[in-house]
């Protein structure tokens, strides 16, 4: 089987290198960006006004190889990597949930990103309130949850 994705627009955000990028959720919550849309893709933003977040699947297009065991933010100890959000990966996808500013043609207002400028956008789902779990589990990050909201209150 062979797989292609082809990138369907640009994101354009004032993170320019990876160190930039923030890890903390509150962070992450001021990060404003946009989404330019390849015109060729743009009629696929039809209604997309009615959805306050969105799902954003985009490539790590700066990951350098991979490694299944990592050592993840505020964590000294190597996970797997599927267990992780890293950006090394064998198949360099990331994913975000954004909220959306406005619309403006094929250029999405955004806030909330945690990517590199020119990090190539590979799909656009709509968040609805059938992605919020109940009940969930967090495996490892349980402990690490607790860190970041101290770090967040500071």
């Amino acid at each position: 089987m062979k797989i292609e994705l082809r990138p369907i627009g640009i994101v354009h955000s004032p993170y320019k290198d990876k160190g930039d990028v923030p890890c903390c959720q509150k962070d992450r919550l001021e990060g404003i960006g946009e989404i330019e849309i390849y015109e060729e893709y743009a009629d696929g933003l039809k209604d997309v006004e009615g959805f306050s977040h969105l799902i954003i699947v985009f490539i790590f297009h700066r990951s350098e190889g991979y490694s299944l065991h990592v050592k993840p933010y505020l964590d000294n100890k190597l996970r797997g990597v599927f267990v992780t959000r890293h950006p090394n990966r064998p198949n360099p996808l990331g994913l975000c949930i954004v909220e959306l500013i406005e619309r403006k043609g094929n250029r999405l207002r955004i806030k909330g990103l945690d990517m590199l400028d020119g990090t190539p956008i590979v799909d656009i789902k709509p968040y609805t309130h059938y992605d919020a779990k109940k009940n969930i589990k967090i495996g490892w990050l349980e402990g690490r949850a607790r860190a970041l909201e101290e770090i967040d209150q500071s």
